[in-house]
């Protein structure tokens, strides 16, 4: 199988500055047009839906790990039962997703603090965020296409195409109706059917050995799949608890005006955590192929090259944001803002060194040893609910003790026992996936110390200063990295793929 890495990075990277465009206009857009109390229950509706994603996460997590070495390995018949075992159950998901949601419309009110005038566009909200779920789950099976067959550029082109017409949908809606919250969760649902449709052309255009077929169905392929990925569904309660938990909490314990404020300052901490999944997974397929093809030496300096180019590529939008927190408010949703400034310092200054080592998740996929991430993953879960709520109610900290218990458990989770446990699966010394977590933490002392500087010499008063600062920045980093940062046979990897990818175009 093809390196197709410089390809997959590229159309990452260009799905996050689609992504971070849309989050720029769509925010101010949104808490102009309704103001901060209504916006607040924009992410917070988003991550009660998300929190549906539990029950379907125990599939749509391996399905394409079962594709991918069924496909590699040539048998194809037992790839179409793993696609038709999977189609079906979706059928069947689907009716416990609606029930649920409908229980939760019903119930919304007697848990949050929902004003009576947002009451039925909430609800309106939930609603389609539920059919959102639904479509997402049936998509995650055709996305399994490209990544078995390691051309995540297209599945990056299928994302960018998603925010596009999410973003479109969005601002027609706010612009031609009188603005709604639920409008944001419409336009999502509608262009998550056309990347439905886009990726069932791909994976026919891919696959086409592989076809609908119900007969395929087999129950001990669905056990199989079950088996594999429960531990994993097991493992997203825990990441709900460490990403959801916020706002509701901040919503429950602070009311729906600073919930509106904490969901504002938590927009771009959460595009880190989607972009660092996103250029995690461009590592995904070569180490799941590495490890099907039994190529355990290159497994490990794959891993090891992932998860410091990961972090490198994380540290400069973090960075950035840590360095020119007080500008962006300013320029972005208004000085008024410019206040909370440390609350979106301090949710972005940790995620540098946690989202690093996220690759390294990839590994226990291939093997196969998914129990105790899933278990260590919801214990710390819940200490971080558990410190939010103490930490925020028993403290004079407010919010920041949010903040703060998020900190500490992602922390714990993904800084000590993913490089540990990795480190354990592979029969490698406990220390080595932690070398290459040290070079972004590097990087981001470069980004932040030369935006200091650059805000001392110059007033940054508008987009184009901020857009020009930070295109310099980057430039320095770019360099910083690449000459001081990476070592020879890093360098010469680099430059090897780059070549590669110039010779097919």
């Amino acid at each position: 199988m093809k390196d197709n890495l410089i390809y997959n990075l590229g159309a990452s990277i260009l799905t996050f500055l689609l992504t971070v465009f849309i989050t720029f206009w769509m925010t101010p857009l949104i808490i102009n047009n309704l103001g901060t109390e209504a916006y607040g229950f924009i992410p917070l509706t988003q991550q009660i839906i998300s929190i549906l994603s539990v029950l379907t996460f125990a599939l749509s997590s391996v399905i394409a790990r079962f594709l991918t070495i069924s496909i590699s390995q040539g048998n194809i018949r037992k790839a179409e039962e793993y696609f038709n075992t999977y189609l079906v159950s979706t059928l069947f998901g689907a009716i416990l997703i609606i029930i649920i949601v409908m229980v939760v419309i019903n119930k919304i009110n007697r848990v949050l603090n929902v004003p009576d005038y947002l009451l039925i566009d909430v609800k309106l909200a939930i609603f389609f965020g539920g059919t959102l779920v639904i479509i997402t789950f049936v998509n995650s099976l055709f996305l399994a296409g490209p990544f078995a067959m390691n051309k995540l550029y297209i599945t990056k082109g299928i994302e960018a195409i998603n925010a596009i017409t999410k973003a479109i949908a969005i601002l027609l809606l706010l612009t031609i109706f009188s603005p709604k919250i639920w409008y944001i969760n419409l336009g999502a649902m509608v262009a998550g059917a056309v990347s439905l449709i886009t990726s069932f052309y791909f994976f026919k255009k891919l696959i086409p050995t592989v076809s609908v077929n119900f007969k395929r169905f087999n129950f001990s392929n669905l056990r199989e799949l079950l088996s594999a990925g429960i531990w994993n569904s097991i493992g997203q309660i825990g990441v709900i608890l460490f990403l959801s938990v916020e706002i509701i909490l901040a919503n429950i314990i602070f009311g729906a005006s600073k919930a509106g404020v904490y969901g504002a300052m938590l927009q771009l901490p959460l595009l880190l955590r989607t972009v660092a999944n996103i250029t995690s997974s461009v590592f995904a397929p070569v180490i799941i192929n590495n490890y099907a093809s039994k190529n355990i030496n290159s497994l490990i300096n794959y891993c090891n090259k992932s998860v410091k180019l990961n972090g490198l590529l994380i540290a400069l939008p973090a960075a950035l944001i840590c360095g020119f927190a007080g500008v962006i408010l300013n320029i972005w949703l208004g000085p008024e803002f410019v206040t909370h400034k440390w609350l979106l310092i301090l949710n972005s200054a940790y995620l540098i060194v946690t989202l690093s080592p996220l690759p390294l998740n990839h590994i226990f996929t291939a093997v196969n040893k998914l129990m105790l991430p899933g278990l260590v993953t919801i214990m710390l879960g819940v200490i971080n609910l558990l410190l939010a709520i103490l930490l925020s109610i028993y403290t004079n900290l407010g919010l920041y003790g949010i903040v703060l218990a998020g900190a500490i458990s992602l922390i714990g989770k993904n800084v000590i026992f993913i490089p540990i446990y990795s480190s354990v699966v592979t029969n490698q010394p406990l220390w080595k996936y932690f070398v290459g977590m040290i070079y972004p933490i590097i990087g981001a002392f470069f980004i932040t110390i030369v935006s200091f500087i650059l805000q001392s010499y110059f007033q940054i008063i508008s987009w184009w200063d901020l857009v020009l600062s930070g295109t310099i920045i980057t430039i320095g980093y770019i360099l910083f990295s690449f000459f001081l940062l990476f070592n020879k046979d890093e360098k010469s990897y680099l430059l090897n793929i780059y070549r590669a990818a110039r010779k097919r175009n």
